[in-house]
């Protein structure tokens, strides 16, 4: 007879663990670690929260907060520094910085001012920066040798009466035209920027180079390629682009310029003779030395501003001493330099009989 399979026999050689008890549910923030320390921290110190609460490192003892301002002790004995003063770069000024960052090259110049009125317009006028006082005393000469002539001015304008404007002051100015709108360095450069007689295009192009200097940050000025003598800090120059641009193109405008007069050095050999340039020839020559310099680098791409932006970034290399134009002016003044004992030859004064 086949035996009977017991299962409660089996059952109980069955190993049966009992369940262990379920724990308390707990929040999600109790689990997190209290202590959070950053990737950084070779120390492992507790780390700051940032809404201002201080975390404590296991097993310290817990002090709270007397004071709402933390204080911490300076170097000295019964001295308090903030916490903000404590920073390194927070107590570094800005000049301090930027001379750090960029190799300490100069950022400004060692005038704290900008320019007045009158200095303005002896730059605009003469290419050159004098004096506070000197260029308001020329400017008072001038205003009180025209104050005669104004009055009779005045005195025609009334017998004139029915104009809509006023009549133009005589004697003219030297350069004075009728129809003048604009700035005369501005209008000389945005004509020597027409082509094919655009002038509208080339009104464009400078008032998209305007704006590309005024947005700009300052510029860094180099010591080895010194700005006109008097130039205002580089903080004042993109708040005022047309004194921007006079400035750049003042600083690397020549001084002269090399002339050959064919046969004057015997045997059919031209001789050197440097010439002295005007401000608007000085101003001329300068800007097509950008222009060139504008040309022989690559494009960085297309578009209708492209060409202004070209010209606003060269202007500003000019500022920093970055631009080829510097090499082309410290090579007219050599050359000028090398060739003015040739000013008094003999040689000159028997070609000019001929």
């Amino acid at each position: 007879m086949a035996s009977r399979l017991k299962i409660w026999g089996a059952c109980r050689a069955l190993a049966v663990r009992p369940q262990p008890g379920r724990l308390a549910a707990q929040p999600f923030r109790a689990q997190i670690s209290s202590t959070r320390f950053y990737a950084d921290d070779a120390a492992r110190a507790p780390s700051h929260p940032a809404g201002g609460a201080k975390v404590e490192a296991p097993g310290s003892v817990f002090q709270p907060e007397t004071a709402s301002a933390e204080t911490v002790q300076g170097p000295e004995e019964g001295q308090t520094v903030s916490p903000s003063q404590t920073s390194s770069i927070e107590a570094l000024d800005d000049a301090t910085l930027e001379q750090i960052l960029y190799g300490g090259r100069p950022v400004t110049s060692q005038r704290r001012g900008g320019l007045t009125g009158a200095q303005e317009e002896a730059l605009y006028r003469e290419g050159v920066i004098p004096p506070p006082e000197e260029a308001e005393a020329v400017l008072a000469k001038s205003e009180a040798a025209m104050e005669p002539q104004s009055m009779l001015a005045v005195g025609a304008q009334e017998q004139n009466a029915g104009h809509k404007f006023g009549l133009p002051k005589k004697p003219y100015p030297d350069g004075f035209h009728v129809k003048k709108r604009y700035h005369p360095v501005l209008e000389q450069i945005t004509r020597l920027l027409m082509r094919h007689g655009e002038l509208s295009v080339a009104q464009r192009n400078m008032a998209t180079v305007m704006n590309f200097l005024r947005m700009a940050p300052a510029p860094i000025y180099s010591p080895k390629f010194p700005l006109l003598p008097g130039t205002p800090p580089a903080s004042h120059l993109p708040l005022n682009p047309v004194l921007y641009i006079t400035i750049a193109i003042d600083s690397v405008a020549p001084l002269l310029k090399v002339r050959n007069i064919a046969g004057a050095g015997g045997g059919g050999r031209a001789l050197e003779l440097p010439v002295p340039l005007a401000v608007r020839q000085r101003r001329r020559m300068a800007f097509q030395w950008i222009l060139d310099a504008i040309n022989k680098k690559p494009s960085k791409g297309s578009g209708q501003n492209q060409f202004a932006h070209r010209i606003a970034e060269e202007i500003v290399a000019v500022v920093e001493g970055r631009s080829s134009v510097w090499e082309k002016r410290k090579l007219v003044h050599k050359l000028g330099t090398a060739a003015r004992a040739n000013v008094g030859s003999n040689k000159l004064k028997a070609k000019k009989k001929k």
